[in-house]
């Protein structure tokens, strides 16, 4: 009996081992990754977006913009983005749009941005010259598109950028000249203000569009005024002379001015602590996907700015994207389900009434037309990993990020920032596998396991019973 006790013992140990090494093992991270951040605010954008394709109940052309540009750089085709019915177009939206914002060039220029995104020809565009509309709107005297503002400077000079336009010289030295000397802040009007009066916004704005151009004079002192709009969470407010929480929208304005900079947002120099900006729009995301404002609840208007910068991609960089690929659509309310039609009680069968039609859709958008630059290549996802932060050197100190960015080469971690050139995005969010191990008959590996070892140490104890049985009979 102490033998077969002693087997027991030894097989159960055999058994129950790799039971042990399993639970023991580390299970696979669920957390998500930031190119599945930006598809979830493209679903909740998705599902918010109006019949007439734009995503405010004002018909505001910005945020539709943004949702194009966003789903163009995570890798969607912004011809697809047509809200959870049979609405209008975001393109379809953005065409008429920029009609009645003919004579703004920040729409315009944002405008423009988003055609190149969709991979369309800014200068063909649903039968519109949008190239031709922004150059009207410069003043080769003064150097500024339309009235120009801050974000009327960035927009039009990103827009020529984005669309392999040549920028007039004369409108990089009126945007350098919105600059303030002392702390190095822009403000959104058209005059450079006093220190301490200027926000982070344009500020980020006016470095992506300087960069753009190639113009990187002004980084040192932009990047340390934007130094001193970060808060403790690691985001960064629209200015501390007017508050001190920080919001979605200032974090991914920001977040690009950094990228273009060539500088890596994750890094000491731009962390409070464990904190810095990624973590702060990471941590203000709902479950649903939407971003909220300050003192706000989630809204498009601040939902839209995100995506873009979620996957690593600034304002002006030419971003393609995959022919056809849709946004999910698990934002969207299910259908229900119509009732059976009941019979008619009348003997004879009455005719079927004949279906209304339905409108026809849109006209098409042109997909791929012709432009005066290289040919685009559309963006392989399948392969390409995600793009979360610049890989460019970090700068140590505010003293060292003097000595590095006040002539630094155009090194573009993140994207290409070139017209025609592909943008190096973030891949398909690949679906979490299981944290538990599953076995072939997809039981969780350490149950089967588990039953296993049961099984045997029954057997064998039962084995040896049986024997300690017969033997007594004897």
């Amino acid at each position: 009996m102490r033998r077969l006790v002693v087997a027991s013992a030894i097989l159960a140990t055999i058994l129950t081992a790799p039971l042990s090494m399993a639970a023991a093992a580390p299970t696979p991270s669920l957390a998500m990754t930031d190119s599945g951040r930006a598809t979830a605010a493209l679903e909740y954008l998705l599902a918010a977006q109006k019949t007439d394709g734009s995503l405010t109940d004002y018909g505001s052309l910005g945020e539709t913009a943004d949702f194009v540009i966003g789903a163009a750089a995570a890798g969607y085709d912004p011809a697809t983005l047509q809200g959870c019915g049979s609405g209008e177009s975001a393109l379809s939206f953005l065409a008429a749009a920029s009609d009645k914002a003919s004579s703004d060039a920040s729409s315009t220029g944002k405008a423009i941005l988003a055609v190149v995104a969709a991979g369309d020809d800014p200068a063909g565009f649903a039968g519109r010259n949008l190239s031709a509309r922004l150059s009207a709107l410069y003043d080769s005297g003064t150097g500024k598109y339309g009235d120009g503002s801050t974000f009327s400077q960035s927009f039009a000079i990103l827009a020529d950028v984005a669309s392999g336009v040549a920028v007039p010289g004369a409108a990089i030295d009126a945007m350098a000249a919105l600059q303030n000397p002392d702390d190095g802040a822009w403000s959104y009007g058209s005059t450079s203000v006093a220190a301490g009066q200027g926000d982070s916004n344009s500020t980020a704005m006016a470095v992506m569009a300087l960069d753009a151009a190639g113009t990187y004079t002004a980084d040192t002192k932009g990047l340390a005024y934007l130094r001193t709009q970060q808060v403790d969470d690691g985001g960064f407010v629209y200015s501390t002379a007017w508050g001190s929480t920080s919001d979605p929208d200032s974090d991914s304005l920001v977040l690009q001015a950094l990228l273009s900079a060539g500088v890596d947002p994750e890094s000491a120099d731009w962390s409070k602590g464990p904190n810095n900006v990624m973590t702060a729009l990471r941590a203000s995301q709902g479950a649903d996907g939407g971003f909220a404002g300050v003192g706000s609840g989630e809204t498009p208007f601040v939902t839209s700015q995100v995506p873009v910068a979620l996957v690593g991609v600034y304002y002006g960089a030419a971003v393609h994207a995959t022919l056809g690929r849709s946004v999910p659509t698990s934002g969207c309310p299910s259908p229900s389900r119509s009732p059976s039609p009941s019979s008619s009680p009348s003997p004879s069968p009455s005719p079927s009434p004949t279906p209304t039609s339905m409108p026809a859709p849109p006209a098409a958008i042109p997909t791929a037309p012709p432009t005066p630059e290289p040919t685009v290549r559309s963006v392989a996802l399948a392969t390409a990993a995600p793009v979360s932060t610049a890989t460019a050197t970090p700068t140590a100190s505010p003293t060292e990020l003097t000595a590095t960015i006040s002539a630094p080469e155009p090194t573009l971690a993140a994207v290409a920032l070139v017209a025609g050139a592909t943008a190096a995005v973030s891949g398909v969010p690949a679906t979490p596998a299981s944290s538990v191990p599953t076995g072939s008959g997809g039981f969780p590996a350490p149950l089967v396991y588990g039953l296993a070892a049961l099984a045997g140490l029954a057997v064998v104890l039962g084995g040896g019973w049986l024997l300690q049985t017969r033997a007594g009979r004897r």
